[in-house]
């Protein structure tokens, strides 16, 4: 039983809330100072407008509320709440719980809220697990705020049906469906609020709380899946961007956090409007890849000019830019359009990520642009080689390049997939050696076709098939088309580029009189094939006739691994030498199956 204290605390409580509400036109409390329902002191219903009339009822909120005694009041609250009432809560789909904290000798006191839905309850009781109460974290009520006291209670109108529907059932988050093999078709929330329309809801939903909601493939439920707060939200707005009649931009974005507004140009322009008598603010930070920088950097310097921007048929004046320093961007966007043009020589087809440039990265840009552009050449420490070739990282970037030594030491840098001459060499039978001509692209490896920023097929191609293939060379194209396809199995996303200049480089090897092994040959061309489609009947015939002439442990291994019989393939594997083997498994043909080196036993 209540002592006449506590009566007192919870009568003064009750009051202050219905007080409170009475200050929002929309909401009309039923609360009763001595309620004996279990777990709840009564209901706020919510009406469309002040004039609550039955037709404008949105829905009605049951409510809980307690009161405490301090000597003094903080800015937050937690309350200790039993275990039943919270589930009592629970199976009725929900509460608002008031606690009101007091000071008896000045009267003051200050109201703290939790607004509580299915999805809240059941994750408070899950963590209390089997004790008896638990605490609970409260917000301050904005009771002397009419609006927002109506979101509080609109809101929990809002979602109260969604969740209702869930009582008794786990909560799961996004990734907890997609585990049970639940397709989602969408993520969405919803706001109901005073005074919040299409206009302004972003910054609304920054700086209020609410609930993501999973709808699933085929099934027209919504799915309570999290609980968000501090928001950041954006939108994209379908209107051109332009300065003096010129459009840069076909599109903007506002970004809403904290219930601040943010227009975002580009990839990394902020523009923050003011009233006339304020400035308004205009920040860039370079970002994406380095075409977004140039064309940011390009509307950054015409912007800081011309001091306005036009929205489709909006003109916005912008004052007081002069702190932005224009020579400093002007500068900048000259240098890194010499960037592209350095990055446009060597061939460079993919985007350069700026994000991702490091002091170094930045340092090699430099001499790349002065020895590429301004026939500056670079020096590399401890290199003394005639030619020098191979790759160049710049952040995301391979660049491979081609390097001649000059009389000073430092190199002059070439595009390595433009044409240079090399030669190997061969040794008759009086052992003289004979240079022969060969392409400067028998010097790649599997990297260049996995990822070499600026590789050229075309080029490739025309330099290698022009060459005379001599006997001597036979090897080293071999290789050439084995790192075709080990770095073709490499890629992520494979290029079928590659395989067309692989197929065309082991036709150029078959119908040339260079003495070529016509087996390997074969094997080359039908493992090519078989990367592209599966075998015809003929195809499979062939590797058939292989099979019954082959004497080589090799041939037959590698011909049982493209018709997918590793016991065979295996078989044949293991009569090889064992460094044979660890030869045989670097090549691409054992992309098709898994062979195993077996320690073979030894006898005293």
């Amino acid at each position: 039983m209540a002592t006449a204290n506590n009566k007192r605390i919870e009568e003064s409580a009750v009051n202050a809330v219905k007080a409170a509400l009475l200050r929002c036109p929309i909401l009309d409390a039923y609360i009763d100072e001595n309620d004996k329902t279990p777990s709840w002191d009564g209901t706020v219903f919510a009406y469309k407008n002040g004039e609550q009339k039955k037709c404008d009822l949105l829905g009605r909120v049951p409510v809980q509320v307690k009161g405490t005694e301090n000597q003094i009041i903080s800015d937050t609250a937690s309350f200790s709440c039993s275990l039943v009432d919270l589930r009592n809560y629970y199976q009725d789909g929900g509460c608002i719980f008031f606690l009101v904290s007091t000071i008896p000798a000045t009267g003051e006191h200050k109201i703290f809220y939790a607004s509580l839905l299915v999805y809240d309850l059941k994750k408070i009781i899950d963590h209390a697990d089997k004790q008896k109460s638990t605490t609970i974290k409260l917000e301050t009520f904005p009771e002397h705020n009419p609006d927002e006291m109506g979101n509080i209670f609109l809101s929990f109108i809002h979602d109260y049906p969604k969740q209702r529907g869930f009582v008794g059932k786990p909560i799961l988050s996004v990734e907890d469906l997609k585990a049970k093999g639940v397709e989602i078709d969408s993520l969405s929330f919803g706001t109901t609020s005073l005074k919040t329309s299409a206009f302004n809801i972003g910054t609304f939903a920054s700086t209020h709380d609410f609930y993501l909601y999973a709808k699933p493939r085929g099934l027209d439920i919504e799915i309570p899946v999290d609980k968000i707060s501090n928001a950041i939200i954006s939108k994209i707005i379908p209107i051109p961007v332009s300065i003096k009649g010129i459009e840069y931009y076909d599109h903007y974005s506002v970004t809403y956090k904290n219930g601040t507004s943010n227009i975002w140009v580009g990839k990394g322009i902020s523009v923050k409007l003011s009233p006339p008598d304020k400035k308004s603010m205009v920040n860039f930070r370079p970002n994406g890849t380095l075409s977004d920088f140039i064309k940011d950097a390009t509307f950054m310097v015409e912007l800081i000019k011309q001091k306005e921007i036009d929205f489709g048929d909006v003109k916005i004046p912008l004052h007081d830019l002069t702190e932005i320093d224009t020579e400093k961007y002007s500068n900048s966007l000259a240098y890194y359009k010499d960037v592209k043009k350095m990055l446009d020589v060597l061939g460079v087809t993919e985007e350069l990520d700026c994000e991702q440039l490091t002091k170094n990265d930045e340092v090699n840009l430099r001499n790349f642009v002065l020895a590429v552009l301004y026939n500056k050449n670079i020096r590399f420490p401890n290199i003394n080689d005639p030619i020098i070739h191979g790759p160049i990282k710049i952040a995301n970037l391979s660049i491979w390049i081609w390097g001649i030594r000059q009389e000073s030491g430092d190199y002059k840098i070439e595009n390595f997939f433009e044409p240079h001459s090399i030669a190997a060499f061969q040794m008759d039978d009086n052992k003289h050696e004979h240079p022969l001509p060969v392409s400067h692209y028998v010097l790649l490896d599997k990297s260049a076709f996995t990822h070499a920023s600026n590789i050229n097929y075309q080029a490739i191609e025309d330099d290698l098939l022009s060459t005379k293939l001599a006997s001597g060379l036979i090897s080293s194209i071999t290789s050439l088309l084995l790192e075709m396809l080990r770095g073709y199995d490499e890629m992520e996303y494979k290029r079928p580029e590659l395989l067309t200049l692989a197929e065309k480089t082991c036709t150029w090897i078959s119908a040339s009189e260079a003495g070529a092994d016509m087996e390997i040959v074969a094997l080359n061309r039908l493992q090519i094939i078989k990367r592209q489609r599966d075998f015809s009947i003929s195809e499979i015939m062939e590797l058939g006739k292989i099979i019954e002439s082959s004497q080589s442990p090799n041939i037959l291994c590698g011909a049982y691994l493209l018709l997918d019989n590793n016991e065979s393939a295996q078989r044949y594997f293991e009569q090889l030498e064992p460094q044979n083997q660890e030869e045989f498994l670097t090549y691409p043909i054992c992309h098709f199956g898994k062979l195993t080196i077996k320690q073979k036993d030894s006898k005293e």
